[in-house]
């Protein structure tokens, strides 16, 4: 175990800059989504599919790749999905065609849930745990600095080379990271694998009509979206029984009865609601009220994960020392009033108006995020370390198709999808876009504030928090340690 330690800081880069590729990857396409369309001659409708193939095999898998690593290894399922990623990667760069891009985007969605599903337990496992909160915050600064340097590196990229080049850039990436953790990582015997297919089958089914009806009913309610939605309740309660009788489940549900672990993924998935819903409604807002190139839009964007990228390993720190709780709940809170200070926001709004906002909220999400994570982690068994990894990917990320679909209805009840085509708004138009901006940055608060409650949760009745186990351990080992150092020390007085 000491050795495998000593290789823990090792470890945690080469699983940073890996996973570092799957926000670097969504944000770079993000970028390059209008290029794209030009290209093949298609719609923004249709184009909009080689985002949405990506999340749904991510979302559809991450689950059972977080199971198949508490079997065969988090590591071996780590490293495939890295040569995997890197494989896809120069198939989406070849592609001839929009539909043979989505068919590749799928396929490298399937690679990044391998990676995700159980990078998370594979650095809690690399680390003794009074400096999980701080592997944790390290971890997260791969997160934000893939998303503040993902629309940078996609504009120069695209710019000089050209949008198949776009996906290139995760090829150099995959392969220093496979070389280190293939020297670094410690593989463990695999076990016999024992798949629940009925479990696999229901909760991607559930998944990827959940995300197809979101994308749907942006377009208004029908007869179809309510086939859509009575098919995912109906496959939705299918999973849930299927997981409750099955001898091997896919996701075991018993992980829900920790009332903390339940509370602080529900606030996790807040949170990235939060912070997707202004990550996708500021560009409109920068280009189309304010009037400002996409070149500086990105730059502009940027501020929030920077902030992340400083504060993230603090806040981590910090948790080791005082615990989770209070640091998530000041995080939530700073998310709040941050979010309530957009409100503020209107079509005479300065540059300057806007970045010291962003960074107000960046400053709450690296408040909120380390701790939370640790927190989920800790509360977590060791056995279960891949599919508490494999929850924290799919809330993170369903938070994300969430936001988009928040954002983009209380948007339309402000101001005409018609009118949002148009490169630049003024007079009227302008105000209706920042009213539904004010709608929707109005909601990410009231979601701060649950966060700030559910945070909560794990206070005793007199308002002080109950401590994690190993919290209590320590405090209990100081005091021992106090009291026998005491004792010494009265000994040798007696025999002087």
């Amino acid at each position: 175990m000491e050795d495998h330690f000593g290789k823990k800081w090792q470890i945690l880069f080469a699983i940073s800059i890996g996973t570092i590729m799957v926000p670097i990857n969504a944000s770079i396409v993000n970028v390059s989504l209008p290029t794209i369309a030009t290209y093949f001659g298609a719609s923004i409708t249709a184009v909009e599919w080689v985002l949405t193939a990506y999340l749904i095999t991510l979302l559809g898998m991450v689950l059972f790749f977080g199971r198949v690593g508490d079997f065969i290894g988090h590591e071996r399922v780590y490293l495939i999905g890295l040569v995997g990623f890197a494989v896809t990667s120069i198939l989406c760069s070849t592609a001839t065609s929009l539909p043979a891009l989505e068919v590749f985007r799928g396929m490298q969605g399937i690679t990044a849930a391998m990676m995700l599903a159980v990078s998370l337990g594979i650095v809690k496992n690399s680390f003794p745990k009074h400096q999980l909160g701080k592997s944790l915050g390290i971890y997260s600064v791969a997160i934000a600095a893939g998303l503040a340097l993902g629309p940078a590196i996609g504009g120069i990229l695209e710019g000089a080379l050209g949008w198949r080049f776009i996906f290139l850039i995760n090829v150099p990436i995959a392969i220093i990271s496979f070389i280190i953790c293939y020297r670094v990582l410690v593989r463990s015997e695999p076990n016999q694998v024992k798949w629940d297919i009925p479990g696999t089958l229901l909760q991607f089914s559930c998944l990827f009509s959940v995300v197809y009806l979101l994308n749907y009913i942006e377009g208004g309610v029908n007869i179809i979206a309510i086939i859509i939605a009575v098919f995912s309740i109906i496959t939705l309660m299918l999973f849930i029984w299927n997981e409750l009788h099955v001898k091997n489940p896919l996701l075991n549900l018993n992980i829900f009865k920790n009332k903390i672990f339940s509370a602080f993924d529900l606030s996790l998935h807040f949170n990235y609601i939060c912070m997707y819903m202004i990550f996708f409604i500021m560009p409109f807002y920068l280009q189309k009220v304010l009037h400002l190139g996409p070149s500086f839009t990105g730059l502009v964007l940027s501020t929030s994960p920077l902030i992340m990228m400083i504060l993230a390993p603090i806040s981590g720190i910090l948790s080791d020392r005082f615990g989770s709780r209070s640091l998530a709940f000041i995080g939530s809170i700073i998310s709040a009033l941050a979010l309530l200070s957009l409100t503020q926001l209107n079509m005479f709004s300065t540059v300057g108006d806007v970045l010291w906002r962003l960074a107000l909220l960046g400053v709450g999400a690296a408040l909120f995020q380390s701790p939370i994570s640790r927190a989920l982690m800790s509360n977590t068994p060791s056995g279960e370390s891949g599919v508490a990894s494999s929850i924290i990917v799919t809330t993170r990320n369903l938070g994300m198709v969430f936001a988009v679909c928040f954002a983009g209805i209380l948007l339309n009840t402000a101001i005409s999808p018609v009118l949002l085509q148009q490169s630049q708004l003024f007079n009227l138009a302008a105000y209706n876009f920042t009213t539904g901006m004010h709608r929707v940055v109005l909601l990410g608060a009231i979601l701060s504030v649950m966060m700030a409650g559910l945070s909560l949760i794990g206070f005793n009745k007199y308002g002080t928090i109950v401590e994690d186990a190993e919290n209590i351990v320590k405090k209990q080992r100081i005091i021992l340690e106090k009291r026998v150092s005491k004792q010494i020390h009265q000994i040798s007085m007696v025999f002087k």
